[in-house]
Order: C-alpha cells, then sequence, then structure tokens
C-alpha cells in the first residue's frame, strides 16, 4: 500500500499531505524544469548535484491557512517542529535517515529489514501543507497526525519489493485528501443495455387464434 493510501485512511485535520517516491526540491523544481526561466541552467545544476538519499521534505504555509505572513510563519514552524520532534522519537534525524542503530534490535520492523538487505531511512520528497485548523490546534495533536505520517512512510518502506527509485517518470501526485475518481471506470446503465447479451434471447411464441 502507497503512503496516500496510509494516509488517506484518515487524512489529517492541520495540514495536507503531498509525496512522491521522486527527489525533487518542491520549491526550485518549476524553474529546474522550465529552459525559457533566468535560472534554470543554476537551479538544474544544483538539483543533480545533490545527493538523493533521504527524505527530502518540506512545510509550507501560503494565504489559505491566514492571512498574516507572521502567523503563518509561526504555523510553517510549529509544524515543523512537530515532524523534527516525531522523526527523532522513531530513531531518525530531520532528514529521515535512521541515526539510532542501538534499538534496531528492539524492534522486529527494523529487524526484517536489515535482515532483507533495505536501507533504514527513509526515501522520497514529502510535502506538508498547513490548513487553517493548525493554528488553533494543540501541539499534542498536530505531532499525533504528524507521527502518522512518518508511521505511513514507515509501512511502505517496510514493503518487501518497495524500491523509490523505481519510478522512471516524475508523475505528480494528489493530496491524499483530494482523491479524485478520474480514471476510474463508472458504470453507466444506458451503456450496459446497448451491450450484446451473452445469453440468447428467447423471442415470445405467439398462438393464432382458432376460427
Amino acid at each position: 500500500m502507497s503512503v496516500l493510501s496510509h494516509v488517506a485512511k484518515q487524512p489529517p485535520k492541520t495540514f495536507r499531505v503531498y509525496y512522491t517516491t521522486v527527489y525533487k526540491s518542491l520549491f526550485t523544481n518549476h524553474v529546474a524544469t522550465d529552459p525559457a526561466h533566468p535560472l534554470y541552467e543554476t537551479q538544474r545544476r544544483r538539483q543533480a548535484e545533490k545527493k538523493k538519499e533521504g527524505l527530502w521534505w518540506h512545510a509550507t504555509a501560503g494565504a489559505d491557512s491566514a492571512k498574516s505572513s507572521c502567523i503563518r510563519t509561526w504555523a510553517r514552524r510549529r509544524l515543523r517542529n512537530a515532524v523534527v520532534d516525531e522523526l527523532k522519537a522513531r530513531g531518525y534525524d530531520e532528514t529521515g535517515k535512521f541515526a539510532k542503530p542501538k534499538i534496531v534490535p528492539q524492534r522486529a520492523d527494523l529487524m526484517a529489514r536489515v535482515g532483507a538487505g533495505r536501507t533504514l531511512d527513509l526515501k522520497g520528497t514529502l510535502r506538508l501543507h498547513v490548513q487553517p485548523p493548525l493554528i488553533p490546534a494543540k501541539y499534542v495533536d498536530i505531532r499525533a497526525e504528524a507521527g502518522a505520517v512518518i508511521d505511513a512512510l514507515e509501512s511502505a518502506t517496510n514493503r518487501p519489493f518497495y524500491n523509490p527509485h523505481a519510478a522512471t517518470k516524475d508523475v505528480p501526485r494528489e493530496y491524499a485528501s483530494e482523491r479524485s475518481t478520474k480514471g476510474r471506470s463508472v458504470y453507466n446503465p444506458l451503456a450496459a443495455s446497448a451491450q450484446p447479451s451473452s445469453h440468447r434471447t428467447q423471442r415470445p411464441i405467439v398462438k393464432s387464434r382458432q376460427r
């Protein structure tokens, strides 16, 4: 099950989640992919030189969360602190790399990953976007929702065939709370009735009236 599928089961109320297995800088990616931009070469070179390891994650806040820039900065810092606290509580540093090898024998999931030769580090690119309910929310509640996202990342990493580098195309992912029905088959009774039946239809027998 993917990270967004885990998160979609119980979407967080204080922020929205965006995740992709592809490493990219969410702040400058539009520059690095636009050859017409004056900073295209600089940003493209920086992205190419940056080591693709650990978890690239960002906490963002827009005008949809608060009108005041001071409040948005405070809310973004609050969310970032919650994520860092939850990462450290699970043995990771701020970049999603596992930093406490001594606790590995105490966790069966980590031992399984080591035994299978898989990495203990989190992978991919994560963006958490502040929502208005985060501002009045208790910090413990924000941490709980941030922790659930980290758990989803761990669950995805624990999959036997998990390979974040297998993606060959940078396909944009949707927010977990905004899954659309695009691509799903929708039953159309009119179209179904127009399809030929697999069973032979039996014509009604009309008896002639005897005179």
